[in-house]
């Protein structure tokens, strides 16, 4: 793997430091972007979010769109991945600092930027409920932060129920999100997913949708509505949506259904965007 870091490439090396807070204490960010034979899906989404999770946690701004735009193309090429799809990742840390919570006032942030092939998209995926809970009152829950052992241990319980993805449900007993997405239901034909203020991430995916779709509907459901949805669809930069077979002992047989409806709306929005 090639990897950029603060403006140099590194081959095969320890990419960061040993005092790097980002390793010490999961304290930066990072964003993934599909890429697909080079080019940067929705590549504006994802540096928007960055910029606005740094300024929320108060680290130093990441470089500009562009900057970001040539690194990550750049990276790409240099690991061979401009055919296919690829994942760029950018990781944002608070840089170098002496031990302790505290950031020194003086540390720089680094920027690190990798790309590896991407998974499967648009895969079938069967949901268990998890223990793990998202905690709306957290920073970990709206920014996609390093510290994200919360979501490791969800998908690992799932997986251990014999499950592809984890239901998590916030500290309120109010579902939320996956371990790596958000959630879109059919319930009684209305489409809803869950706001913000429960405990989730924006996700880019999810942000299309909302504007794609003026008819689904951001509010809470409790365990026993979401309980009816006859679909569920699962939505991820990456891994795009994602229709659940089922959840826990519930098929759930529109989900097939309710993808294609989103992916229509989708595509027709952006082929509106293209043409303006």
């Amino acid at each position: 793997m090639i990897a950029w870091r603060d403006g140099d490439w590194i081959e095969d090396g320890d990419v960061l430091p040993a005092d790097d807070r980002g390793l010490t204490l999961g304290d930066g960010l990072f964003e993934t972007l599909l890429a697909v034979d080079g080019g940067l899906a929705h590549a504006g989404l994802h540096f928007r979010r960055l910029a606005a999770s740094a300024a929320a946690l108060g680290l130093p701004p990441p470089p500009e769109a562009s900057r970001l735009e040539a690194v990550a193309r750049e990276t790409l090429t240099r690991n061979g991945l401009n055919r296919g799809r690829a994942a760029v990742r950018l990781t944002l840390t608070a840089g170098r600092s002496a031990r302790g919570l505290v950031r020194e006032p003086s540390a720089d942030a680094r920027l690190l930027v990798t790309a590896s092939p991407a998974p499967e998209a648009g895969t079938t995926v069967r949901l268990a409920t998890v223990s793990v809970r998202r905690n709306p009152a957290s920073p970990a829950s709206r920014h996609k932060t390093l510290s994200y052992i919360d979501s490791v241990m969800a998908l690992r319980e799932a997986h251990q129920a014999g499950a592809d993805e984890a239901m998590m449900f916030n500290t309120a007993g109010r579902p939320a999100s996956a371990a790596a997405a958000n959630l879109v239901f059919r319930i009684d034909g209305e489409i809803v997913t869950p706001p913000l203020s429960e405990g989730i991430l924006a996700g880019t995916t999810r942000t299309r949708l909302l504007a794609a779709l003026p008819e689904m509907v951001e509010r809470r459901l409790t365990r026993a509505e979401a309980k009816t949805a006859d679909a569920l669809v699962l939505t991820n930069a990456l891994r795009g949506l994602r229709p659940a077979l089922s959840w826990d002992d519930r098929d759930l047989p529109g989900s097939g259904e309710l993808r294609a409806r989103l992916e229509d709306r989708l595509s027709l929005a952006e082929d509106r965007d293209s043409l303006g």
